[in-house]
């Protein structure tokens, strides 16, 4: 297991002391008023116009350049015209197809009553979708439990192309190690992908409410790295919900967080209002990613303008 940096650094500069973000931490994006400059050994790297995160330099595909010179003559003077065109590289390959179906797995912060799945089928999802998420499950669980095979006959008979969209990490962090939780993601990833028509798409766990000293105390970090890890090694899609939730909460602060508590003290699970809130931000990063195209999603321009300005809803 790596251990990762749960604060900024700072680095010291003639003009005075500048803080930088952590390894993984968010460098950048529109609303983004943190550090925009990453520590020793990681690059900002842009992920959508709303999220650029620090990664380790040894992780970033490099960007190429064409330069193209060309000289135009007068009868007095030459003039070069240089045009630079840069090329951006993703590690997956695109799929900005519109879904058919979408098909969730994950924990109770994913389930219809407790967490944003419900919510994303009724009021965010364009297209048919059935939320298999069990309350209390791991990635082991979820199968020993038969919710897995479920799925997999599920998907199998949905239209295509059908969107798989896997949430785990609040319960395997007590009891699994981050390799075997990376590990039981891909086999889950793999399974889908031998069905054809078929993409699984891992979303890293959705932010806790707890908080210290006014900001959001995060336990995630780990597990949303080793999402992103599986997602690379079999080459599917995923979507950061751990970090965009989490700079969402610092944004409208502890108090209006915790009016999206399912119950008094309880700041893992969601009421009505906290899923509707957490659900339109699943349906706007798939797009943003891109993973799906715009029209696999209703829009809610008003929701979606609140969250991106960090404003309370609920």
């Amino acid at each position: 297991m790596v251990k990762l940096a749960a604060l900024a650094s700072i680095a010291g500069l003639a003009g005075g002391v500048v803080a930088q973000s952590a390894v993984y931490g968010q460098c950048g994006g529109i609303g983004w008023t943190g550090p925009t400059t990453c520590v020793s050994g990681s690059t900002c790297v842009y992920s959508n116009d709303y999220y650029s995160q620090c990664i380790p330099s040894t992780q970033v595909t490099t960007t190429t350049s064409k330069t193209t010179t060309k000289a135009t003559t007068t009868s007095s003077t030459t003039t070069l015209k240089t045009t630079t065109t840069t090329t951006k590289t993703t590690t997956a390959a695109a799929s900005t197809s519109a879904a058919s179906s979408f098909i969730l797995a994950g924990d109770s912060t994913v389930t219809n009553d407790k967490g944003w799945g419900g919510a994303f089928c009724s009021q965010v999802s364009a297209k048919t979708c059935t939320n298999f998420a069990h309350s209390g499950t791991t990635t082991v669980t979820f199968k020993s439990l038969g919710d897995w095979a479920k799925l997999i006959t599920a998907v199998k008979a949905a239209s295509k192309p059908c969107y798989v969209l896997i949430q785990f990490g609040h319960n395997d962090q007590k009891v699994l190690t981050t390799s075997e939780f990376q590990n039981n993601l891909q086999n889950m990833g793999k399974e889908i992908q031998a069905i054809s028509g078929a993409y699984p798409v891992f979303v890293t766990s959705l932010s806790r409410r707890g908080f210290s000293s006014g900001k959001v105390s995060d336990s995630l970090e780990a597990w949303m790295v080793y999402t992103r890890a599986a997602a690379n090694a079999i080459g599917a899609k995923y979507i950061e919900l751990l970090q965009i939730s989490i700079a969402y909460l610092n944004g409208i602060g502890e108090t209006a967080a915790h009016k999206m508590d399912y119950e008094s003290g309880d700041s893992t699970h969601l009421n009505a209002c906290g899923a509707k809130v957490f659900a339109r931000m699943v349906g706007d990063l798939l797009v943003r990613k891109p993973v799906v195209a715009q029209a696999s999603i209703k829009t809610d321009s008003s929701l979606t303008s609140s969250i991106d300005n960090k404003k309370s809803v609920c």
